[in-house]
């Protein structure tokens, strides 16, 4: 819906996702979102260079949020909010819905949406 004004669908999924994720790395999105891992990273790293995220390691990972500092915050979120209510029901709880409850302890990490 936001590829015209953000040059990328790309974009706007992972910006969609970091909204409702608050935070998110890499590999989480690429996983979650069924795109290609090199890809979400270069515009994760595109992203902060334009001040709308910043990162922070925890750990190894590199987590993505948005930066409290860029100018039109609180206008890009609610820009990706009124997305979020015009996308069917079914993407927004496979792909924007964050995981309530913990993992099944000895459940396998991988991402399989098959």
């Amino acid at each position: 819906m936001l590829e015209p004004i953000m040059g990328s669908a790309v974009k706007e999924r992972i910006l969609l996702f970091i909204l409702t994720h608050s935070n998110a790395y890499a590999r989480e999105i690429s996983g979650v979102m069924d795109m290609n891992y090199y890809t979400v990273q270069r515009f994760l790293h595109q992203l902060e260079a334009d001040g709308i995220l910043y990162s922070r390691l925890r750990g190894k990972i590199r987590l993505f949020e948005f930066n409290p500092r860029y100018t039109f915050l609180p206008e890009l979120k609610a820009l990706l909010e009124k997305v979020l209510k015009y996308l069917p029901e079914e993407e927004v709880e496979n792909y924007y819905k964050p995981r309530l409850r913990p993992r099944k302890s000895g459940k396998d990490l991988r991402y399989d949406r098959s």
